[in-house]
């Protein structure tokens, strides 16, 4: 008997959804809007502004593995900024050129190594980017 039964409330269910989905539909199918209820609308789209102050970096690459202890770092920045490249056994401060390119060679140690570029506009906004070099003398 309780089979019955849910059976049938599940068939009464399906029956009541459909007829209140049937009288929604019609009556959005027959609902007339009229031209003053009707708004124009233009849109025109607006360009994304750049940010003011950014740091990209070209080189190295993140999780990058090198056969020597000197790595090159280039990227480019606004040209106001100020950019310092930290290691842990070296440090440099270097200033872009006038296009916000810049490029210097930092040491690193065995093993693992976690270089930290941090760039600094005039305005003291700050950017800092970290990327992981491994310097491994091993062939793979």
């Amino acid at each position: 008997m309780s089979k019955e039964k849910i059976i049938l409330s599940s068939v009464a269910i399906i029956v009541g959804l459909a007829v209140a989905g049937a009288t929604f539909y019609l009556y959005q199918s027959t609902k007339v809007i009229s031209p003053k209820e009707l708004k124009n609308i233009a849109a025109s789209p607006t360009p994304t502004p750049l940010p003011s102050f950014f740091l990209a970096i070209d080189s190295p690459k993140d999780e990058d593995v090198v056969t020597k202890k000197v790595v090159s770092v280039s990227g480019k920045t606004t040209t106001d900024a100020t950019i310092a490249v930290v290691t842990s056994v070296d440090e440099k401060v270097v200033a872009p050129d006038r296009n916000g390119n810049f490029s210097t060679t930092v040491s690193i140690d065995n093993d693992q190594n976690v270089i930290t570029i941090t760039a600094v506009s005039s305005a003291g906004e700050e950017k800092t980017i970290t990327r992981t070099v491994t310097f491994s003398t091993e062939d793979f």
